[in-house]
């Protein structure tokens, strides 16, 4: 499963603070990619990155290990 996680800076009570939005997990890396580079299009976020939970075989049916796109985030981060 995948999933789109954006990060910008945003103005809240005055204050600037990182906000972190963690998008519904997809079931297709490509379809979670297609939307990252959407997101990323629009200018609105500082980063836009495409995180796994490690249970799709979609890379490893393809003969990829997924070690980079296996990293797990924290919102935080």
């Amino acid at each position: 499963m995948y999933r789109v996680v954006t990060k910008a800076m945003v103005m809240q009570n005055g204050v600037r603070r990182r906000q972190i939005d963690l998008g519904p997990w997809q079931p297709h890396e490509a379809s979670a990619r297609r939307w990252a580079d959407y997101l990323e299009a629009t200018g609105h976020y500082d980063t836009v990155t495409v995180q796994s939970n490690g249970q799709s075989s979609e890379s490893s049916s393809q003969g990829h290990t997924g070690a980079e796109e296996d990293l797990f985030l924290e919102a935080g981060n």
